[in-house]
C-alpha cells in the first residue's frame, strides 16, 4: 500500500454532522441505516434517528453502548436488515494488522466535546512551565479545537512540534487507550507533551514516551501533571505477576469477537511462546470481557490479547499483556 493510499483510507468516512452524511449517501441505494454510539450522547443518536427517518430513511439503533470504533456493530445492523451504519461518537478505526473493518459501508461521526477546553489552557497556560518543544496530543472530543490550540501555544513563545497519526487512529495527534502513536511518533522531538482531555487512561499511555504531559482538564478546569513513565508500577506488577506463575502449567489468551478488539496474528504469537516454555494453552474468545466469565476454568494467569483497558478492573484472576511474557524468557536465561 502506497503512501499516498494510505493516507486516503485514513481519511475515509469521518465526518463533522449528520447533514454531511446524509448529503454524502443521497445518490447511495442505503434504506436502512443502523446507528450506534456510546453512553452520554445516547439522546443525540436518536435525534440523528429522527434526521434520518424525516429523509425517507429506515432505521435501526444498536442498543448496546460502545466504547470505542474498535467496536462498531456493522455485523448486527446487518443482521437487521441495515445496508449501511453510522457510528457515533469515534473516528474510524485502522486495524494494527491489517484486518477489514467494515463488512457493510460505515459512516463516522466523532463526537466534539462542548467543554470549553481552550478557556483553560488560556486561564492556566503558565502552568506548562519552561519547556519550549511541546508535542500537542488528545482525545477525539477535542481534536476539533487542536489548531487552535497550537496556534494559543506559538503565540505564547512555545515551539509546538508538527504532530503526527497513529497505528490505528485517522487524526493528527489522536490518541486512544491503545495506540499513543502519535506521541511516540514524535516523543524525540519534544520536551513534554500537552494533552487536550481528561482523565488518567490516555495521558498515561502518552507519559510511556518517557516526556511528562500536562493534561489541559475542562472537567477539572486546571492544568495538571501526568508524570513521565507512569505506567512503570503497572508494568513491574505485570512482570511479577508473570514471576509468580512462571511454573503454572494451564495459562489462558483471552480475545475479542469485536473486530477492532480481535488480534489474532497476537494471540498465535502469544500461544507460541507460552509453548515454547511447556504451557499448556487455551484459547478464549468473548464480545465484552468480564472476570466473572472466566472464573471456574482453572486456569492459572490469563494472557489479554483484546483491548488494553479489558482486564483493568479484574481483582481475582491473574492476567497479563502480551508484552510482559519476556520475563518468563529472562527466568530461563537466569536459571540456567
Amino acid at each position: 500500500m502506497t503512501e499516498e493510499k494510505s493516507e486516503a483510507d485514513r481519511n475515509q468516512w469521518n465526518y463533522e454532522s449528520v447533514e454531511e452524511i446524509i448529503e454524502a449517501i443521497e445518490d447511495k441505494d442505503h434504506e436502512k441505516i443502523g446507528l450506534q454510539g456510546p453512553d452520554g450522547i445516547k439522546p443525540e443518536i436518536i435525534e440523528y434517528a429522527q434526521q434520518l427517518e424525516e429523509e425517507g430513511y429506515e432505521t435501526v439503533i444498536i442498543g448496546a453502548s460502545t466504547f470505542g470504533a474498535c467496536g462498531i456493530a456493522d455485523e448486527k445492523a446487518e443482521r437487521m436488515g441495515a445496508d449501511a451504519l453510522i457510528h457515533v461518537g469515534h473516528t474510524r478505526f485502522l486495524h494494527p494488522e491489517r484486518q477489514d473493518m467494515d463488512d457493510i459501508n460505515v459512516y463516522y461521526l466523532p463526537y466534539r466535546e462542548d467543554r470549553e477546553i481552550m478557556k483553560v489552557l488560556k486561564n492556566h497556560y503558565s502552568e506548562i512551565g519552561e519547556d519550549e518543544k511541546i508535542g500537542l496530543v488528545g482525545v477525539t472530543q477535542y481534536m476539533d479545537r487542536a489548531e487552535e490550540a497550537r496556534e494559543f501555544l506559538e503565540q505564547k513563545g512555545y515551539e509546538v512540534v508538527e504532530g503526527k497519526t497513529g497505528l490505528r487512529t485517522t487524526e493528527v495527534g489522536q490518541v486512544l487507550g491503545c495506540d499513543a502513536g502519535a506521541a511516540h511518533n514524535i516523543a524525540e522531538k519534544v520536551d513534554a507533551f500537552v494533552f487536550l482531555g481528561s482523565g488518567h487512561f490516555h495521558p498515561s499511555q502518552v507519559s510511556e514516551t518517557g516526556k511528562k504531559v500536562y493534561v489541559v482538564d475542562p472537567y477539572e478546569e486546571h492544568i495538571w501533571v501526568e508524570p513521565a513513565n507512569s505506567l512503570d508500577d503497572e508494568k513491574r506488577a505485570e512482570y511479577a505477576r508473570v514471576m509468580k506463575h512462571k511454573d503454572k502449567k494451564k495459562w489462558g489468551i483471552v480475545t475479542s469477537s469485536k473486530k477492532g478488539q480481535n488480534y489474532m496474528q497476537a494471540v498465535k504469537i502469544a500461544k507460541e511462546k507460552l509453548e515454547k516454555h511447556g504451557k499448556d494453552v487455551y484459547i478464549f474468545v468473548e464480545d465484552r470481557i468480564f472476570e466473572s466469565d472466566y472464573k471456574g476454568y482453572g486456569i492459572d494467569i490469563y494472557v489479554n490479547c483484546a483491548c488494553p483497558r479489558m482486564t483493568k478492573d479484574w481483582q481475582d484472576l491473574a492476567f497479563v499483556s502480551t508484552d510482559s511474557l519476556s520475563a518468563l524468557e529472562e527466568a530461563e536465561i537466569n536459571h540456567d
